[in-house]
This record gives C-alpha cells, structure tokens and sequence, in this order.
C-alpha cells in the first residue's frame, strides 16, 4: 500500500525534467565514459525527428527549427555536458561503471540513495536541455543544443566540438548551481601534477609497528565553488599528524579527484608504542575539531594495526613535508572588483606515494590567464628546487565577462519579472566550457543559469526539486522572447 508520505514525494518528482533527469542517472557517466549516454540521447533525438550529429568522442548536436510565427528569429544554442565527477563515501558499494544512481527524495532535496555524487552537475542542466527539445508547446526560435562530454576531467568536448556549421549568436549554459546568480564569466585553468623521486630504508627498524592512520569526514567539494568555505583539505591536515617525530612515515596517499577538493586520506606509519600513537592521534582529532567544528563535524581519525614495512628515509618524508606545505593550495588572490569573489586558487587533490615516486595532482584556477600563469610558475620554481618534475593537462581558457549583453539584460528583467527579486551578476570561480565557445565565435553573446545545487563532486551533491521547477519556467519564457 502507498503511504500518504509517498505519495507526496511521487507527485513532487512528477515533473519532465525530473524524469529526464531519473533516466539520464540510470545510465553510467563518468567522465571519459560518455558514450552509453551519448547513444542514448542520440536515440532519442532521432526518435523524435530532430536533426542530430555524434562526433568520434561522443559530442552531441541537436537542432530543432523554429515553431511557427519564430521562422525570422534568430536562433538560440543552449549548452550542457554530459559526464560528471564519480566520488562516493567510504561505505558504498557503488559500481560507477555498471550501477545506475537511485535517488532519494526528503520533500525538497534530491541526492543519491547510495552514498555517491548525484550527477546534477551537469544532468540537471542536459535534462532541461531535453525537456526543451521534447516540448512541441513552446513558442521558440530555431535552437541549437550542443552537448559535451569529458568537463569534468579535460575539457576535451567543448574544446573540440565542431560548431562551425552552427548560427547561434547567443548561447545558454545550463551549467550554474543557483537560481538567483546569472553566471557572466568563469575562469581559466589547468591540472598539474607533480611528480618527485623519494627513497625509502633497507627495513623497518626493529621493535616498531605498523599502523594505518585514516582521516576523515571532510565535506570536502568543488575545488573552484566551494575553496572559499573552509572546509578543510584532507592531505594537508593529514600531513600536520605525520610530522611528529615519533612516527616514521611509509606511504601517504589521498584524494580522488583533483576537482574535488579531498575528503578523506591516509598513511602508513611506524611507531614504538600504539599509546604513543593514540595521543598524537587524539590531540590531532581535538585540534582539528576546534579549527573545523563547524564545517567538519563528522571529521574523524582513526587507526588499525598493519604490516611494518620499510619507511622513507628522513630526507625523503622532509621533502614530502615541504612539497605539500609549499605547493600553492587554497585561496591564492582575491578578486579586487567583485567583493568576496576568489580569483585565483589552486587545489591540492590527490596524493600518492608509490614505489619510490610521490606524486601531487591539483587543479588551478583563475579568472585571468595571466594570474594561472603565475601560480604554474610557482609551482614549477617549486619543483626545481625539490627536484622534481611538473606536467599540464586540461588546459582551459578564461570567459571574460563583456562590457554589454541583451542576453543578459533580458534575463535580468525576466527574473525580476517572474520573482519580484533581483538577480545576482556573478562571474563564477570555477571553469565552464563557455571559454571555449566564446574563443570560437567571437562577439557571442552568452549567459549561465540553473537550479540550486548543493555539494558539487562530493556525496553529499544535492538539488532542490521547486527550484528545478522555477529554472525551467524560467528558461522556457527566457527562449520564448528571443
């Protein structure tokens, strides 16, 4: 029998883009794994006798014509990706390869029913984009959706998708995180990771064990969105437990995902007496409970015995120790223009010592080419001095807000219109593909909405379902007076 409760919770899901959304979720799509989702929506597009192309890494372009009366309007591209960030907590037993991602529903909240990332960003965004296209209602001009793959890694989709044969001058992103912020510059970027030879003893001296220190219950999320919130990285923490004299260190590793910012990490270490140990342990776990209490509540260290393996030498972990305490990490410059908005940071988010090999992964952001340039250039002074060597990946450029918008003055007005509020101007401390569709097209007009989301590439992801109902009221009158 269906309780009164599930009832209501099935009548609040009951909405297009919730149930896009719902089968979107049931296909895996993890970033560089695209192509099951891709062929989905390619099936869809052409079961719906829409004009669609799939490149060769599963890029997507749908174009639907004019409704009647909008055949002179100028048409109108809407952009969404279609990957996202795969993190899950400690306990799940998700398989991102094969699972799909149930959701669970509190009256207002949709997160995962089973420990990981929701994948609202970007499913949210390429659901609306659907629900556009599947609506034969809406009074529109020509649309031009482009959907995206590998955002959340390379950014190879935007960079690559072939929109020459495209008219839009005036783009949508469906990439934002809150209903009230019009999105009209993101940062430029690009992942580093560093890499330093380390050495280790002949054996584990006598007399010493073997622990597994583990550190957790870090909020941690978006290494771009969330840098400002305080929420502790888990790397760094962990390394302010491991340079107590009375531990030798054997193996360090953390972080999934240089994007997100890391959650939880752990050593192995060596010590003459687990009484030791626990006092370090519990005087790291008060401190950091002090600094973190409300951000981290859950944060938590813990322990367990394990095999005594041979240790850094002494030079090998001080190096380390320097290599993490001098990395840039964080906040590294504030925006002068735009108070409370970060401009530059970069993100420590995974670390490994394997073999005789550590190995730094991070993400640096920033909303000027130049300002990136400068925190590669003290990473890469960093490395000459430790020895070390630093390679780029994922480059992404900088979308600079323009000087004057009719995209976005409608939007501005329409919101106004609609809600009785003012909408927020934001350039966005994280990277969108809109760079690179402006480095194509230059003079493009673009702007970047969605829903209110919560927690990006973290399991505590969630978004809110009356939002997701207000964002595409509003996005299906935005493209209805263009």
């Amino acid at each position: 029998m269906t309780t009164t409760t599930e009832a209501k919770a099935a009548a609040g899901l009951n909405h297009e883009v919730i149930e896009l959304f719902r089968q979107l979720s049931r296909i895996p799509r993890e970033s560089g794994h695209e192509k099951a989702v891709s062929d989905w929506i390619k099936n869809w597009a052409e079961e719906r006798g829409l004009q669609v192309s799939q490149d060769d890494i599963w890029n997507l372009i749908i174009c639907k014509p004019a409704s009647e009366g909008y055949e002179t309007h100028a048409p109108v591209m809407m952009q969404a990706h279609i990957d996202m960030v795969c993190e899950k907590d400690g306990n799940s037993t998700h398989d991102f390869a094969t699972d799909p991602i149930e959701f669970a529903y509190d009256g207002e909240w949709l997160t995962s029913a089973s420990g990981t990332t929701l994948g609202a960003d970007n499913g949210v965004g390429a659901a609306a984009a659907l629900a556009i296209l599947d609506d034969d209602t809406l009074a529109h001009p020509p649309f031009e959706v482009v959907f995206t793959v590998q955002e959340e890694t390379t950014f190879a989709g935007a960079e690559t998708v072939d929109i020459s044969g495209l008219k839009a001058m005036r783009l949508v992103n469906l990439d934002h995180a809150d209903e009230r912020e019009l999105i009209v510059g993101s940062c430029g970027g690009v992942g580093v990771r560093m890499t330093m030879p380390i050495e280790r003893g002949a054996a584990a001296p006598e007399g010493m064990g073997g622990w597994r220190i583990k550190l957790t219950g870090l909020k941690g999320g978006h290494s771009g969105e969330d840098i400002h919130r305080g929420r502790g990285n888990a790397i760094s923490l962990l390394l302010r437990v491991l340079e107590e004299p009375a531990l030798k260190v054997v193996s360090i590793t953390g972080g999934t995902n240089r994007l997100a910012i890391p959650r939880e990490a752990e050593a192995v270490v060596l010590a003459e007496d687990e009484t030791v140990l626990r006092g370090i342990i519990d005087h790291a776990k008060a401190t950091f409970r002090k600094e973190y209490g409300s951000a981290a509540p859950d944060l938590d260290i813990v322990y367990e015995s394990t095999d005594a393996e041979p240790p850094l030498t002494e030079s090998a972990f001080a190096k380390i120790a320097a290599a993490i305490r001098l990395y840039p990490n964080g906040i590294v410059n504030m925006n002068g223009m735009l108070d409370g908005l970060v401009e530059s940071s970069d993100n420590i988010g995974i670390i490994s010592t394997e073999g005789d090999v550590l190995t730094l992964t991070s993400e640096v952001r920033g909303a000027y080419q130049s300002t990136v340039d400068d925190i590669v250039r003290t990473i890469e002074v960093l490395a000459a001095i430790l020895g070390a060597k630093t390679e780029y990946f994922a480059a992404y450029v900088p979308w600079e807000p323009a000087a004057d918008s009719a995209l976005r003055k409608l939007a501005v007005n329409l919101y106004r219109e609609m809600s009785g509020g003012e909408m927020k101007l934001l350039a966005l401390h994280a990277g969108l593909e809109c760079g690179f569709f402006a480095e194509k097209r230059p003079g493009i007009d673009i702007i970047s909405i969605g829903p209110d989301c919560q927690y990006f590439h973290s399991p505590q992801e969630r978004v809110s379902v009356p939002s997701i109902k207000r964002f595409y009221e509003f996005l299906k009158e935005l493209l209805q007076r263009l």
